[in-house]
This record gives structure tokens, sequence and C-alpha cells, in this order.
């Protein structure tokens, strides 16, 4: 099988053209097919030009390193699936899933007409990935420049974020704590256990929830939703389902890292807490480095 990494499928439903593409997307990060694929009889179809230094670094990880083609033809899309792509678009859709839910009093934003001047108030572009594009509304002068349409939604101190993967086919699911920008931009995460949320989470609920509302042809994969846990007076609450995406996420990257590397957290661009033990994962000419720190258990027996 002949894989590309369609980094830019949010974009194509955005721009409701399946066949849009934008290399851009996969120059920084591309190189997280080697982070999840583990066949190496299949090939990455790519222009990017990855040295042997690092693909035999991630081997001596553990990583499964495929082949690589830069004939960029007759491959499958590897990030998200396009094919019933009305269907993958309604259901990534941040509007349409504001038509039946709206835990912070979600409003469908068409046109910089419909917006609230209630501040401060946050908005999510409708059709995004890693929170690109999120922003944080405190005055009319940020309204310039938003990407429409959109959801705007009440404002609240968020304390953590958590994405549940959940497999229909299997009945079964992995939870990965996801660490953010103040504007929402994924930044790095560490698999969970549903016991360490701080608050109840009524999975049963919301996987439920979600069957009821998206086409049943799709019920036979995977499905991705994050979730939120913010402050108000003082009480932490569950804001669930913040966001559904039908396509392949960072939870999973950060799940397939853990498979091979042990327990850690996975950091991408944030720099804070790269230390000597550090692995890095990311080749040399990207602009944000992705690294995983091991648990402190596992780099002392790694020494």
């Amino acid at each position: 099988m002949r894989f590309r990494v369609n980094l830019d499928f949010d974009a194509a439903l955005s721009r409701n053209n399946k066949n849009f593409k934008n290399e851009k997307f996969l120059k920084e990060l591309e190189y997280i097919f080697f982070l999840v694929n583990n066949i190496s009889n299949v090939t990455l179809c790519s222009q990017n030009k990855y040295s042997n230094k690092y693909l035999s670094h991630l081997h001596d990880l553990g990583f499964t390193i495929p082949n690589i083609d830069d004939n960029i033809t007759n491959y499958i899309n590897w990030w998200g699936n396009l094919e019933n792509f009305e269907q993958v678009k309604e259901t990534n859709s941040k509007c349409a899933l504001a038509k039946w839910h709206r835990p912070l009093a979600d409003k469908i934003i068409r046109s910089k007409e419909d917006l609230e001047e209630s501040f401060p108030t946050f908005y999510r572009p409708d059709q995004t990935f890693s929170g690109i594009g999120n922003k944080v509304l405190n005055s009319v002068k940020d309204f310039e420049r938003l990407g429409f349409p959109g959801v705007q939604s009440r404002y609240v101190k968020v304390v953590k974020t958590f994405g549940v993967t959940y497999d229909f086919k299997n009945n079964d699911y992995f939870i990965v704590e996801n660490f953010v920008s103040d504007k929402g931009e994924f930044k790095g995460g560490r698999l969970i256990q549903i016991n360490e949320l701080p608050i109840s989470f009524d999975l049963e609920k919301y996987i439920n929830d979600i069957k009821e509302h998206i086409p049943e042809a799709l019920l036979n994969n995977k499905i991705q939703f994050d979730n939120m846990i913010y402050l108000e007076n003082s009480e932490s609450k569950i804001c669930p389902i913040v966001e559904i995406n039908y396509r392949r996420t960072m939870g999973e990257v950060i799940m397939n890292v853990t498979k091979v590397l042990g327990d850690g957290t996975l950091y991408f661009g944030d720099k804070t807490a790269l230390n000597s033990n550090s692995l890095i994962l990311s080749p040399d000419f990207v602009k944000n480095i992705c690294y995983f720190n091991r648990a402190l258990g596992l780099v002392k027996s790694a020494k």
C-alpha cells in the first residue's frame, strides 16, 4: 500500500474540495507517519528528504520505517478518509455539532455580523487542525481576520483538556491529556486512565449522544472527541464533546509513541521540558521540535 499523509484534510473540508492539497502542512508534520506506522512493507509517498541518520535513529528507538517514494501517485489518504466527503465534512464540523450540542452557549457564526459583542469570548473556525485559528476575542478589533463559518462560545478558565478515541467496532477506547496554549493550540500530551480525571466523566452517555447524531455508516470506525474541565466560581465543571474528529489525531500519535517508548509525555514545539534525556522524534528541517520525555522511572532504567 502507498500512503500520502494528508494533513491538509481539514483544509479540504473547509474549502469543500476533497482534491485540495497544501504541501506546507506535510513539510512540518509528515514525519508523524513514522511514529504511528507499524508495517515495514508499505510506502510513504513523500518529497521530503529524510536523512539516513534520522531514519536510523527512529529505527533504533523501535519505530518501523517504511519504504519512501517521491512519486506522489496512486496513494491512499492516511490522515483522513475523504471518500464519503459530505458525511465526513458534516461529522467533523464544529457548526454541525453546535446544532445539537451547546455546552457553553455555543453560537454558529456565518459572518462577522453574527458575532456577539460580549467579551471575553472564544471563537473556533468550523474546520481546523490542532486548534489552528482558534482565538480569544477581547474587543471588536479581534473580529478582524476571523475565518467563517465558525462557533462562538462563552469564555471559561480551562484547567485541563483531554481527548477520547473510541473504537466503535471493538467498543474500546483510550484517553490522552492534551497540553494546549491559551489559544487552544495543541502542544503535546500523555496517555492517562479515566480514573485520573479530577471530575466525573460519563463516557457511556457521551458515546451514546454521538451515536445518535453521526451517520450510521461511520460507526464501524474510530472517532475522537475533545473535552475540557474548567473552573466556574471555584468549582470544577466538565465541558464534554468540544469537537468531534473523524480522522486520525495527535492523540493516536501519542498512543503509539507510548506503546513503543513506554509511559511519558510527547511535546510539539514547546521546549520548556526539553532536557538531556529527551528523545528527539522530529527531523532537523521542521520548525517545531517534537520530543518525548519518558516517565522518571523509565529514564533511570534506560541509562
